[in-house]
């Protein structure tokens, strides 16, 4: 899970015969949309028409939205998130609304602390392992990341690649690929969903 001040992403990474299949949705208020859309150059409506976006709440996301989405999962698709790595940003009653739920939610760090993450799934996107399917917001999210290399620390670290880009969605693929590397150990072999194989 990643938000800024409007937009909210979260998504949720599958693996499969050794590839990883990420899903991601995105929220924006609704009254935010046009402006959004003007001040972005995004056809946010289009992402709405694909159910890639959904409006939330009118001003101010309603994380009531994102819990929903996540239940779908489950309750819907039958899609079991193991951990759920989130923005400690973003904290508030939705983690515990999530944790009352049944989901296991680990805080999230955005900084140098994930030069480790960033490097592993740099990796996957240059073997071509990461697929995000026809999700074109996502990818507009990957195009607005960049990384800040600190010389002393041999580190390094997203950002945006100008200060009104949104990297959400990046944002929200790197929570998601810290809880699956740390708790990799313990849960990996349930991760690459080899029933039935």
């Amino acid at each position: 899970l990643s938000r800024t001040t409007d937009l909210t992403a979260a998504c949720v990474v599958i693996e499969k015969g050794g590839e990883l299949y990420v899903f991601t949705r995105f929220w924006l208020p609704s009254e935010k949309i046009e402006e959004a859309t003007a001040a972005d150059g995004v056809p946010y409506n289009i992402y709405i028409q694909r159910v890639l976006l959904t409006p939330s709440g009118t001003n101010l996301i309603d994380y009531h939205d994102l819990f929903d989405w996540f239940k779908e999962l489950v309750e819907k698709y039958e899609i079991y998130p193991l951990e759920c790595g989130y923005d400690s940003y973003s904290a508030g009653y939705l983690v515990t609304a999530m944790q009352n739920y049944g989901f296991h939610m680990d805080s999230v760090f955005q900084g140098y602390n994930l030069h480790p993450v960033i490097q592993e799934v740099e990796g996957y996107l240059k073997d071509g392992r990461i697929h995000i399917g026809d999700n074109d917001l996502l990818k507009i999210h990957f195009f607005n990341s960049a990384l800040k290399v600190s010389t002393e620390k041999g580190r390094s670290k997203l950002v945006k690649i100008k200060p009104t880009a949104h990297i959400d969605g990046m944002a929200a693929l790197l929570d998601s690929m810290t809880v699956r590397q740390q708790h990799y150990a313990e849960i990996g072999e349930q991760l690459k969903n080899n029933k039935g194989e």
